[in-house]
Order: structure tokens, then C-alpha cells, then sequence
């Protein structure tokens, strides 16, 4: 017994230590499409890379450890990452497969794989694994062993990564390829490490353009050989060297010598080199397979030999440098060569390593090859008179599904319309498969409509499949390529399988080589085995009894020639659970399916147009020749693609008002802040995404008094089967947007100009608008918004004031609301029956049509806030729209609707009545609080109105120019670079980061500034808003870019320093704008977990050209996914 206890306990501590040794590796994949200069072409080529590298990042770990991955991205397509080879017990979730284990990850969006490398050492890579992406988007994943190699030990070690380029977007390419049904083109160059080497025949080819590999005489390097290009098979040679095999796809070889090592795509090799020549320089080279019979291919192919410099540095060289040895290639088509040694490794045989299964439970043959078919309804530029090729495993050619991973199916347990359990065991007919004259016969090379199969494998069932490439439509190599498993590969050879290969003895059953991916002998076939122990799954301690609907892994299995994969050469084994195991639930950050979430694509082309309000034509500039512009509709969840074409003559940009823009800061918009404006005839691409946000929040103009009319609702409902938090609304279109603007009978941009010329404030609208429409009480009315409701039901309203410098009382005669939600943000039920907007606010209300039937004014009226109100000068005209009961609809009838009685124009009483008395939701019981207990910035920003000499630009300006600040600094923008490039180029000169923490001393003069406050990333930051309590004093709507805040206490006169006990830490509002009391205060808190440069401003224009602004600069975190990303290809440039 004590024996036993003692093992037991030796157990455990080793245990313990070997955990104790592993860390977690963490990542940050940016991916970004650059514009790269062509290879032997003039001009550019638009690249989608990782962290703006070709090859991306070398991620190195040891056996063992747990590595984090966060995906971010920023281009403009879809992306999925595959980490090749990895066999991810119990994370299927991070297998990465487009619509395979996951839905892809869109365009502003992010996920994060995580994953061990438990019981692996060796090379494998990473790569995209959607679409054709990963001819650019790839790199190396080194896996060290935790104790010494089983080989002589290395001095060094070195990777190459051998790829190919196309001078065009590798994307495109794919796209035009499928639509026409033809073949891609081939690569253009071959590249070693991202390198095009000197044998091109072009005038760029430079010494920069070359990959070196500094050696020194006596010593042995590791080479780690990985084959990352799309379409090509690659001969590998180094002059005057050779080679000793090692591994092969991460699994320990006996050592061979060779030298010439053959390696397919997707396939890597471990290779020693001993540094034994002569000093000097030499040339390693690669240059294609071709296995294709007959040869050349009809397509053609890239004859191209690609070349990298092995320098010897230690020693005087005795060959010319200016001249490297070139190697000996081997012909393209030497299939011998490919054979031997493909066929001639064998596996390292270590003691508690797995070995060979001999019993089989599954057999299985599968013919692999190409075929024909006829064009799919997709394929809309294909010749639909004449067949294309296609490619499929026995016949079936394989279709990715297209609206829900297969994995997350089976998770939901619902594979109808996704996928079928009937891929077949054999081929549906017998034949000569590698006789090239059947390939007429139309039975055996057309292969129908692609369809989604699988095989269903029972959990530790050991599969043993026979590999067979067919000649029907032309024989070539395909290395196929396993998700989720090593396999032994026992047999290998040429013509067909006859299956008694066993027998006569020709299984290699004592050391096979094991793989992931296998290159099909041209013409021939090849047998592997595995043991399907990997259902994805989490192996437990207890047990249940498992059902017909246990969940099972799904693990691809294709031809990893990416022209092939995507017509069809392609499968899925689904593996079935054990009661000791079941599937992890998806992480919460999986990208949503299709079903689940869009990407919202929408263009607008800001131009000029005509409009006839108030007795006046007047031009003004639009978004799509709508007033307001159009609205964008999107689910919580979902991407947001905004292409803007700038046809106005003026600069422009526009912001996505309330959006967070988490680590998407260059789609913000504010001019010279975030970007630099989009000049006249030129366009830009705003891209974000609206996780975790639900409401209303709208678009406008950022630049000038331009958003006056380039405006329009922005409506992020709940995503789909998610309920709202308050009582569904039986109708809320077309009443859900009320857009409260205001209107001039002039050009806004001419407006503007004699303001700041002049140094005065802007003169007062002429008019106010809902919807685009001033209603029946103006002159020359011709047309009002009206609204048709059922009585006795629930409406939700969506009101925004998109007015530039007026708050807006708003009122239904009649009707009460009950406000669920202000800036994007929900509630609690909060009942009045007049709502209050600053400019920027939104409000969801709920309105019960419960009134007589009739017709009924929803009216907008000016809240003057300036303190004292004899220097009152707004606009005191009353907007109106009408409510109309349906059953009135079909009456003529010249009754006027009923009006509601409005408050006074000054009745800041009402006004701080309605923004006091908002709370958010109450807590749920038991969670955590939501407000942040600690703060690590206090700041005190006191907001002023007050006068500066007049400039030099204001002509007609005399004496002193109307001014405002925050802490006594009237900010203003740079003119030469936005700040946000600033921060992101470290560009000195163009901001100081001395922005007050507090308000100077009283008296101090104003001075202008560009400055901004840094904050480190993750603070917490609590600010007190002070308004002058003196002479004047007007209510500021303060609006803040990429947060939300809390707040926690609003009141008038000074704020009392210290004086905490009224603050709200249980269920405060959140809000993107805050409008601070006249002659009063207000206290907010937020963290500061987004980097870039946000804005925080007055939201009345007027008082943004004059100063009353700043800018926090938020610095990057420390982990991984808290770094700024960079600026995407199409940023305006000033």
C-alpha cells in the first residue's frame, strides 16, 4: 500500500511540474489589405496580410503549452485562421475551416483561437482557410520539445517558407475563377520566405528582394521547410549541400539522407544541414513538380526557379558572392524523384509513442480526382454551353454550407439543410481508374450537383483508407490533408489499388511514416490508417448515457491544392461522442453564422440637390438625394461597410454617432481627429462592427456645419431570436424614426463661414424639421410627416435630435411615452409625456395609442437653456408631424389635429426634470456591479464661453472673436495630419499632451491649444463637468466618441469636491452625450479600454469651431488585442 501511495504521489508532483513548465503564449493577428509594390510589374498590388507581413508572424512555443490568438479583422473580407497540424483535442472550435468548425470571421470583427499543443514538437504553420487568402496570409508555428531532440542537436535553427504571389488580388482572382469556370492563373513568382530571389528577369529584383541564411563553417542547422503555397509542389535543393530528414508534419522520422526534399502544399520538413562546403555563397532553390500527366498541363505552368542565398560568414569565401552557386534542379515533371523520397520515410519509433493500429473497424475507398460538371447558377459569367471541371471524392464533389458551420449544426443538433450523413464508403461504380481514355464516359466524370456529405465514424474506431487518384479528366499528385488527426502512412504506389497490398506484405505496419497531409501518388494510390479518438471533445470524470444525438466532432479532410479544394475535393468525417465525453460549447466570441449576423453594405454618394421649404429653393448637400439620408438597419452583431462618395464640392467625413469603435478608430470620422477629411471626388470605406450595442443611434457629417442635412438613423436591433428587454412593440414601421433637425434657407456652409469670419455665433435656424419636414405651421407648408396607427397598441419610437445647436422639447398631443432606452443604451421604464433632446441625444419610447380616435400633432419646439434669458435668441417656431388613428384614414376630413401644450421655451425646470429622473436598468440580483468601484483619474473640466482677439482669417471680425474652452483651452484641430495618424506614427509636432486636469485660476486668460489628456489603457476615469454658475451659462450637450459613460450624479450651482454620497453606483444611466445643466454640474465615469484618439465635445456646432473640445489619447494595453490597429489602405490622406 505504501508503494502504491508513493507512486501515486510521484505521479501527481511530475504532473505538477511538467503544468508548472508550460506557459501561454499569446498573439495579436492584425489582418489588413495593403497596397504592395507588384514583382517584376510596375504599380501595386493589393495584399491582405497579417501585421502587415508576408509571411505573417513566426509563433514559437513548447510541447505542452496553451497558445492565444486574437484574430482582428480589418480587411474587407471574410477570414478564417487554420493552425495545420495542430490536433486540437477538446477545441474544435479553433480548428478554423470556413463554415467547417466555424462561420467566418467578418470584416470589423474579431475572434480568438485558443488552443494546447499538448504531445506535439516539430513544424507546422498557420494559414487563412477562406477563399484564396492564405496565399498571402500565412506563417510558422514552431513547436520546441521540452526536453532534447531525438537527434543530434542543432546550432542553429531557420525557417523557410516557400509561397507563391500573384501580382493581383489573390481574393479577386478566386472569385473571377469560380464565376468563370476557369482555371486561376498561375503564380506569377514563386517566393522563399516572402522573397522572390535574383533568377527573375526584372530590374526590381534587388538585394533587398532576396532571402540570406548567414551559416559558419562546422556547424549544423535545423532547417524548418514549410510548403505554404496555394497551387505548387516544390523541389528543394541548397548547392554543394545535403540533407538529413528529421520530421516530416511534426512527427520524428529515422533520419534520411537526401539531397532533394519534395514537398507538397501544406506539407512541412525538418531538415539538418551541415555546414561543409567551401566558404563562399550558394544558391538554395526551389522550383515546381509538376505531376500532372500528360505534361505540361494544358494550363501551363510556372517554369520559374526561385532562389535564396546560403552565405557562409566566418571565413574568406572561395567562390564569388556576386555569383552563388545555382544547384542541379531536378525537371519539372520528375515523378521518380517526388516518389523515392516521399515513399522512402519512415517514422522514429519511441518508446510511449503511439505506433501503427493493426485491427481496422472501418474501411474505406475513395477515389480522389478531377471531373466535370456544368455550370452552377452562381457562376455567373461560365459558358453554359460546354461543361467546367469540377473535383470530388467518389464522385461526390463537395460544397461548403453557407449558412451554418457544420460544426455548430451538430452542436444545435440540426444538420437539416446543412449537412447529410451519407458520404459513401466506395465509389458508386468500379472502374480502370487510372485509364485516361474513360474520361468520356459520362457516368464516371460527371459528377452531379455538389452537395454536403459526411462520414460518420464511431469514436476510437481505427480507419483504414485506401486513396485512389483517378485519370479521368487528367492525373496529377493531390496531397490530402486531414484536420484533426495524424495518420500512418502504410502503403504507397502506382496503378490501381488491387487491395492486396496487405497481404503480400507490402504494409509497412513497424515504423510508417505519420502525417497530416499526403501527397496521392500521380496516377496511384496511397493507404493510411488512424484511430478517430478525437471527437472534439472534453473527456470527463463522471458519466451520462449517451443518446443518439450525442454531439461529434467535424474534421476535414481535402486537397490541399487550393484550385481543387474549392470545386469540390473535399469531405468531412463527423466523429460520435463517448458518455465520458461531450462537445465544449462554442466560445462566446464565435463568429456568428450567416443566419445569425450580415455584413451590412451600403453606399452614399453625398452630392448636391435642390430643395423647396419655406417659400425658398435652396441647395443643399445630401446623402442619395434623401433628407434625412438613408437609414441603416443592422442586428446586434453584425458588420457595417459604408462606402461614401464624395460628389459635393466640400471636404467631408462622416461619424457613426454612439458607435464604440472597439479597436476600429480610424472608421470614427471627426475631421483632422480620426482621420483626414474625404476630399471632393474621392471616396472612403467606413468599416465597423455593432457588437454589444442594441438601439437607436444615427450617422451625420463631421466636418462644417454639413451635418445640418447629412444625417440619418443608424438602428441596431436585437440580434436574431433575442428579445427587446421591455414590452414588444406591436409597430415600429414606419413610426420608429423620428429624425428633429433644423433647417436654414441658405447654405449651412455659407453660414458657418460668415460665423467664423465675423467671430459671432451662428445666426438662428429659420426652421425646424421632422423627418426632413417643417410640418403645417410654416409658411409655404406643402407637405407634413404623418404617421397612420392602430389604436390600442404599442408603438416604439426612435427619436433623434439631429438639430446642430438647439435642444428640442417633443410631445404627441394626447399621449404619454415610457422611455426604454437614451443613446443606444436601455432603461429603466421611465414615464412622461414630454421627451427632452439635446443635439446628438436618442430616446426609444414606448406610446400606447390609446386615445380617441383622431388625428393628433407630434411637435418639436426650441429649449432655450441660456442663462440669463433676456440674451435669449433662438428659433421659436414649432416643428409638427401628425399622428393619425387608421380608422380616421379613409375620412376626408378638414378637422385640424389636436395640438399639445408645450412647455415654455426657458423651462429648464422640465428639461432637468426629464434628464434627472433617467436610471439605468436595475441590477441583476447577485451580478457583479456594473459601475467601477476604482478610479485611477480624477479630472475637474470647467466649460466656458468668452472672447480672443480676432485672427488673421476672420476679415470681418473687429477687435475680439467669440471663443469657448474647457479648462480655459479653446482647442483646435491640426491642419496638417489627424491626430489619431499622429498617435499612431508617433509624429511629434502636431498635439501636446498637457491637456489640465483642472480648471486654472479664475481670471486666467484663454489660450488655444491642440492639446490632449493620455490615458492609460484600461484606467478608469471620472470627470466632474462644471458650468459656470456666473454670467452666462447654457446647457452643453457633451458628447464623447468611442464610450459610453455612467452617470453618476447631475445638480445645479458648483460642485462640492469629495461630495460622493450622491452618486449613483447602483443603476446609473450609460450615454454617449450628456447635457450638462446650465449653471450647473455633472459627474461621469468610464474605463479607458479602447486605444486611439476620441473626441469629447460640445455637441452644439456652433461651439465647436470655437474652441469648446479636447481629446483623450488613449494608449495601447499591454496584452494582446489592445493595440491600435493599422490605418487601413483607403484612409483619406490631407
Amino acid at each position: 500500500m505504501s508503494c502504491s501511495w508513493m507512486i501515486l504521489v510521484s505521479a501527481v508532483l511530475l504532473s505538477v511540474a511538467s503544468v508548472a513548465q508550460t506557459a501561454i503564449v499569446e498573439h495579436t493577428f492584425n489582418v489588413a489589405t495593403l497596397s504592395l509594390p507588384s514583382i517584376c510589374q510596375p504599380g501595386n498590388t493589393s495584399v491582405t496580410t497579417v501585421n502587415g507581413r508576408v509571411p505573417g508572424p513566426e509563433i514559437e512555443v513548447h510541447e505542452g503549452d496553451t497558445v492565444v490568438i486574437h484574430v482582428i479583422n480589418d480587411s474587407p473580407y471574410n477570414v478564417t485562421v487554420h493552425w495545420h497540424g495542430v490536433l486540437q483535442r477538446g477545441t474544435p472550435w479553433a480548428d478554423g475551416p470556413a463554415m467547417v468548425t466555424q462561420c467566418p470571421i467578418r470584416p470589423g470583427h474579431r475572434y480568438t483561437y485558443r488552443f494546447s499543443v499538448a504531445g506535439q514538437d516539430g513544424t507546422l504553420w498557420w494559414h487563412a482557410h477562406s477563399s484564396y487568402m492564405r496565399a498571402t496570409v500565412y506563417g510558422a508555428l514552431v513547436i520546441r520539445p521540452r526536453r532534447d531532440y531525438p537527434f543530434p542537436t542543432p546550432d542553429e535553427e531557420k525557417t523557410v517558407l516557400l509561397g507563391e504571389w500573384w501580382n493581383g488580388d489573390a481574393v479577386a482572382l478566386e472569385k473571377r475563377s469560380f464565376s468563370t469556370g476557369k482555371p486561376m492563373p498561375n503564380a506569377d513568382v514563386y517566393t522563399i520566405n516572402g522573397m522572390p530571389g535574383d533568377s527573375y528577369n526584372c530590374s526590381d529584383t534587388a538585394i533587398n528582394q532576396i532571402a540570406r541564411f548567414e551559416v559558419r563553417r562546422g556547424k549544423t542547422y535545423l532547417f524548418r521547410i514549410i510548403n505554404a503555397a496555394l497551387n505548387t509542389a516544390f523541389f528543394f535543393k541548397v548547392a554543394g549541400h545535403t540533407f538529413t530528414v528529421v520530421a516530416a508534419d511534426a512527427s520524428y522520422t529515422e533520419q534520411y539522407e537526401t539531397d532533394v526534399i519534395v514537398i507538397a502544399p501544406g506539407q512541412t520538413v525538418d531538415a539538418l544541414m551541415a555546414s561543409d562546403a567551401s566558404p563562399g555563397c550558394y544558391h538554395m532553390a526551389i522550383s515546381s513538380y509538376q505531376s500532372a500527366i500528360p505534361f505540361p498541363p494544358p494550363t501551363g505552368f510556372n517554369a520559374n526557379t526561385t532562389t535564396a542565398i546560403v552565405e557562409y560568414v566566418d571565413a574568406a569565401p572561395t567562390t564569388d558572392a556576386r555569383s552563388p552557386v545555382l544547384p542541379i534542379m531536378p525537371i519539372p515533371n520528375d515523378t521518380d524523384t517526388a516518389h523515392t523520397f516521399y515513399s522512402s520515410l519512415t517514422a522514429l519509433i519511441r518508446p510511449g509513442r503511439r505506433t501503427v493500429p493493426l485491427a481496422v473497424d472501418t474501411h474505406m475507398f475513395v477515389t480522389v480526382g478531377l471531373g466535370l460538371s456544368f455550370c452552377q447558377p452562381t457562376q455567373t459569367q461560365c459558358n453554359r454551353t460546354a461543361p467546367v471541371v469540377s473535383a470530388n471524392m467518389n464522385n461526390v464533389s463537395f460544397a461548403l454550407p453557407s449558412t451554418m458551420s457544420m460544426l455548430e449544426a451538430r452542436y444545435r443538433n440540426a444538420p437539416s439543410g446543412v449537412y447529410t450523413r451519407d458520404f459513401p464508403d466506395r465509389p458508386p461504380l468500379a472502374f480502370d481508374y487510372t485509364n485516361g481514355l474513360l474520361g468520356s464516359a459520362p457516368q464516371l466524370v460527371f459528377t452531379g450537383s455538389p452537395s454536403t456529405k459526411v462520414k460518420t465514424l464511431r469514436y476510437n474506431a481505427t480507419v483504414e483508407m485506401v486513396l485512389q487518384n483517378t485519370a479521368l479528366v487528367g492525373r496529377e499528385s493531390h496531397p490530402m490533408h486531414l484536420h484533426g488527426y495524424n495518420f500512418f502512412v502504410v502503403a504507397q504506389g502506382f496503378g490501381n489499388y488491387g487491395g492486396d497490398a496487405a497481404a503480400a506484405g507490402e504494409f509497412n505496419l513497424v515504423n510508417p511514416q505519420e502525417r497530416n497531409t499526403v501527397a496521392v501518388p500521380t496516377g496511384g494510390w496511397a493507404v493510411i490508417r488512424f484511430v478517430a479518438d478525437n471527437p472534439g471533445a472534453r473527456l470527463h470524470s463522471w458519466h451520462f448515457i449517451a443518446s443518439s444525438n450525442s454531439p461529434r466532432g467535424m474534421w476535414a479532410m481535402h486537397c490541399h491544392i487550393d484550385s481543387h479544394f474549392g470545386i469540390g475535393l473535399a469531405m468531412v468525417f463527423e466523429v460520435e461522442m463517448t458518455p465520458e465525453t461531450t462537445l465544449a460549447p462554442p466560445p462566446p466570441d464565435l463568429p456568428q453564422s450567416v443566419a445569425d449576423a450580415a455584413i451590412a453594405n451600403y453606399t452614399f454618394t453625398v452630392e448636391s440637390m435642390r430643395v423647396s421649404q419655406l417659400c425658398n429653393s435652396t441647395d443643399i448637400i445630401a446623402v442619395n438625394g434623401q433628407l434625412p439620408g438613408p437609414t441603416i438597419e443592422v442586428n446586434e452583431g453584425d458588420a457595417v461597410a459604408v462606402k461614401v462618395i464624395n460628389g459635393s464640392p466640400y471636404n467631408l467625413t462622416i461619424h457613426w454617432h454612439g458607435i464604440l469603435q472597439l479597436l476600429t478608430p480610424w472608421a470614427d470620422g471627426p475631421s483632422m481627429v480620426t482621420q483626414c477629411p474625404i476630399q471632393p471626388n474621392s471616396s472612403y470605406t467606413y468599416r465597423f462592427n455593432v457588437t454589444g450595442q442594441e438601439g437607436t443611434l444615427w450617422w451625420h457629417a463631421h466636418s462644417s456645419f454639413l451635418r445640418a442635412t447629412v444625417y440619418g438613423a443608424l438602428i441596431i436591433r436585437p440580434k436574431n431570436g433575442t428579445a427587446y428587454p421591455f414590452p414588444a412593440p406591436d409597430q415600429e414601421v414606419p413610426i420608429a424614426l423620428v429624425d428633429t433637425g433644423e433647417w436654414w434657407s441658405r447654405n449651412v456652409v455659407d453660414v458657418e463661414s460668415d460665423a467664423v469670419s465675423s467671430g459671432q455665433l451662428p445666426r438662428v435656424s429659420d426652421a425646424f424639421t421632422i423627418n426632413g419636414l417643417t410640418g403645417q405651421l410654416y409658411q409655404c407648408a406643402n407637405e407634413t410627416y404623418t404617421v397612420d396607427v392602430k389604436p390600442n397598441t404599442r408603438v416604439l419610437l426612435r427619436v433623434i435630435n439631429a438639430g446642430l445647436n438647439t435642444h428640442l422639447f417633443f410631445k404627441v398631443a394626447g399621449h404619454a411615452f415610457t422611455v426604454v432606452a437614451v443613446d443606444a443604451c436601455y432603461t429603466a421604464n421611465y414615464t412622461t409625456d414630454t421627451l427632452v433632446l439635446a443635439p446628438g441625444h436618442t430616446v426609444d419610447a414606448l406610446m400606447f395609442t390609446n386615445a380617441s380616435a383622431g388625428s393628433y400633432y407630434m411637435a418639436v419646439q426650441a429649449y432655450d437653456s441660456l442663462s440669463p434669458t433676456t440674451m435669449s435668441v433662438s428659433d421659436e417656431t414649432t416643428a409638427t408631424a401628425i399622428v393619425r388613428y387608421n380608422t380616421t384614414k379613409s375620412t376626408k376630413t378638414t378637422v385640424t389635429p389636436v395640438m399639445p401644450s408645450m412647455p415654455t421655451s426657458s423651462d429648464s425646470a422640465t428639461a432637468n426634470a426629464f434628464y434627472f429622473g433617467l436610471r439605468g436598468p436595475a441590477p441583476s440580483p447577485g451580478a457583479p456591479p456594473a459601475v467601477p468601484s476604482k478610479v485611477d483619474v480624477n479630472m475637474t473640466i470647467e466649460l466656458g464661453l468668452g472672447q480672443l482677439p480676432c485672427d488673421s482669417t476672420q476679415s470681418s471680425c473687429s477687435g475680439k472673436s467669440v471663443a469657448a474652452a474647457m479648462n480655459g483651452v479653446s482647442f483646435r484641430l491640426p491642419s496638417q495630419m489627424s491626430l489619431l495618424e499622429a498617435q499612431y506614427n508617433q509624429t511629434p509636432g502636431v498635439y501636446t499632451a498637457d491637456f489640465p486636469d483642472a480648471a486654472p485660476p479664475s481670471g486666467t486668460p484663454m489660450v488655444e491649444g491642440t492639446k490632449v489628456r493620455r490615458l492609460k489603457y484600461n484606467s478608469t476615469v471620472e470627470i466632474v463637468l462644471q458650468n459656470p454658475t456666473a454670467f452666462p451659462s447654457e446647457n452643453h450637450p457633451i458628447h464623447l466618441h468611442g464610450f459610453n459613460f455612467f452617470v453618476l450624479a447631475q445638480g445645479l450651482g458648483n460642485f462640492t469636491p469629495g461630495n460622493v454620497s450622491g452618486y449613483n453606483l447602483v443603476d446609473p444611466v450609460s450615454r454617449n452625450t450628456l447635457a450638462v445643466p446650465t449653471g450647473g454640474w455633472a459627474v461621469i465615469r468610464f474605463i479607458a479600454n479602447n486605444p486611439g484618439m476620441w473626441f469629447f465635445h460640445c455637441h452644439l456646432d456652433a461651439h465647436v469651431p470655437i474652441g469648446l473640445g479636447m481629446v483623450f489619447a488613449v494608449d495601447n494595453g499591454t496584452t494582446p488585442g489592445s493595440f491600435l490597429p493599422p490605418p487601413p489602405a483607403d484612409l483619406p490622406q490631407c
